[in-house]
């Protein structure tokens, strides 16, 4: 029996994509769970126009994504002050938060989810670089100096 997966299925295939299963897989389990469809000319047509959607979509999302990499790229570098110990150590950590707050402040929209730390919390003073992942396919870094506040 031929179905379209109306969402991508581990070991079966992307949303979308035709498959060949067994008629009582399809029955018991794909429909009753609405993981698919069954390949019938109507549907075949839905989906050829749900696919260009999608594309649209995607392209659209990427493109606000290089945009905004674009923006990131602009700023040098970000210069985050915290309180620190003679050795260079800080008192607490600057994390993900600290970063997409600083980065709003300049006027950068950026949620906490698209900052990845590579070596976890930053706890000293010096330059770190982190990643800056709008979109699953690009990024770019971005370099954090921390500068101690202490007087």
């Amino acid at each position: 029996m031929n179905v379209i997966l109306l969402i991508s299925f581990n070991k079966l295939g992307k949303l979308g994509d035709m498959i060949q299963v067994k008629p009582g897989y399809a029955r018991n389990f794909l429909f009753p769970k609405e993981i698919a469809i069954p390949a019938i000319k109507k549907n075949i047509e839905y989906f050829k126009n749900y696919k260009k959607n999608l594309k649209n979509k995607l392209e659209k999302k990427l493109f606000i994504s290089r945009s905004r990499i674009e923006e990131i790229k602009k700023i040098k570098n970000i210069v985050i002050f915290s309180k620190s110990g003679k050795k260079g150590k800080l008192f607490g950590s600057i994390g993900v938060r600290d970063i997409s707050r600083k980065l709003n402040e300049l006027g950068i929209k950026v949620k906490k989810s698209e900052i990845k730390l590579k070596n976890g919390l930053l706890r000293s003073l010096g330059e770190h670089i982190v990643l800056f992942q709008p979109h699953k396919d690009i990024s770019t870094n971005i370099k954090i100096i921390i500068s101690s506040e202490n007087k």
